[in-house]
């Protein structure tokens, strides 16, 4: 029997497994969510909150398996952020673990392992305020963790867009489909940063960056792999979106022993064949739960009307999951709020959880399998502070 969004919430309810999403606040919270139905409607409440993470919660990791949650401070306008990690409770109460003072400005994270260390795992930080790529060794189980490594780079004189790319920014933290190779889009420097994981100790060792365009500031990027082909280094993809030129960019990976070279394919804007509009720019990016599309969030573009701005899906794959010639741009959907910073979608609930940093809110769309698109809006919840991410507890 097909089970409805609806449907979905109410088998958590009566399995007393409410507790849905995790938000981070700039305002100093880290919020538990619990889903549930009201008068026939999908409801948003606080289950907990708690401030342990630091003054400005930018970026949630989510261990399932172990029940942690990792939470970057980007400690905005401090001198030192702070990475703090939690017990996660099926009530929605996080329980502090670790804490470490880390350069300011972490705002994204990736775990990553390796075959030479067993029990250990590892994460790498990108910093945006301090130019810095930081790592981490990870015991697992227990959520502790301590610093391995610190990279910290210089620009000889500012990028194009001056304002905005005055130094290095790391923005971005991904790990490719063979556990090799750790990817770092820098805003600023308008360069992916590319370090080789050392398969015997899990350090990062830097190689030569891809040098992208000029004043596009590279911000998020995702790999695509065939369904059922993790770890293979064949038939991988990557696309990578640009904040400050609003530009999708797919490119064909290749691999030698010790490198990873991409093949540029594709450019095109996050608003297909429309000019981006004034003050628009992107955030996140994502491959669907189906393996088929690729989700763009555009923040400030208002596409949906004041404060209402956009997801951009494009095709990627054909409906059996084989590679598309080219991506497709299939059109805009409505954020239902403003600046939708990042997004996180759940394909077994059939929901997407957007986090609107400006409006201060966190909302929940439907997710149409079928179709690979968001759909209408099911339920929202309002916050003090601007909301920078969410994720699924789920």
């Amino acid at each position: 029997m097909k089970i409805t969004s609806l449907g979905v919430a109410t088998l958590l309810v009566a399995r007393g497994a409410a507790q849905a999403l995790y938000a981070a606040s700039y305002a100093g919270s880290v919020y538990s969510l619990s889903l549930g139905r009201s008068n026939g409607t999908l409801e948003l409440s606080t289950s907990s909150q708690s401030k342990e993470c630091g003054t400005s919660p930018s970026w949630l990791m989510l261990d399932g398996t172990n029940n942690i949650l990792y939470c970057l401070n980007e400690a905005i306008g401090a001198s030192n952020g702070s990475i703090t990690s939690f017990n996660t409770h099926g009530n929605g109460s996080l329980d502090v673990v670790n804490t470490l003072t880390v350069p300011a400005g972490p705002v994204m994270s990736a775990m990553y392992s390796v075959p030479g260390v067993h029990g250990h795992e590892f994460f790498a930080v990108a910093h945006y305020e301090t130019s810095t790529v930081t790592t981490y060794s990870v015991d697992p189980t227990r959520g502790h963790f301590q610093l391995l490594q610190t990279f910290t780079y210089d620009m000889s004189a500012p990028g194009p867009n001056a304002s905005r790319q005055d130094s290095p920014h790391p923005h971005g933290v991904t790990v490719d489909p063979t556990g090799r190779f750790v990817l770092v889009p820098d805003l600023g420097a308008d360069l992916v940063r590319i370090f080789h994981i050392n398969q015997v100790t899990g350090y990062l060792e830097p190689i030569d960056p891809y040098v992208a365009a000029p004043g596009s500031g590279p911000r998020h990027g995702t790999f695509w792999t065939p369904k059922g082909s993790r770890g293979a280094d064949q038939n991988v993809y990557f696309y990578l979106v640009h904040e400050l030129s609003n530009l999708l960019n797919g490119f064909r990976v290749s691999y030698s022993e010790r490198g990873i070279h991409f093949s540029k394919f594709f450019e095109e804007s996050s608003f297909g064949n429309r000019t981006a509009p004034n003050g628009s720019k992107v955030a996140e990016i994502a491959i669907s739960p189906e393996n088929n599309h690729i989700l763009v969030s555009n923040r400030l573009d208002n596409t949906f009307g004041p404060n209402n701005d956009s997801l951009a899906v494009f095709s990627c794959a054909d409906a059996s999951g084989r590679f598309a010639s080219e991506p497709r741009f299939l059109g805009l959907y409505p954020a239902y709020g403003s600046s939708v910073r990042g997004f996180d979608i759940s394909g077994h609930l059939g929901l997407v959880a957007l986090a609107l940093e400006k409006s201060q809110r966190v909302a929940v769309a439907q997710w149409n399998k079928a179709t690979g698109r968001p759909g209408k809006l099911l339920a929202e919840a309002q916050f003090y502070g601007n909301i920078p991410a969410v994720a699924w507890a789920l």
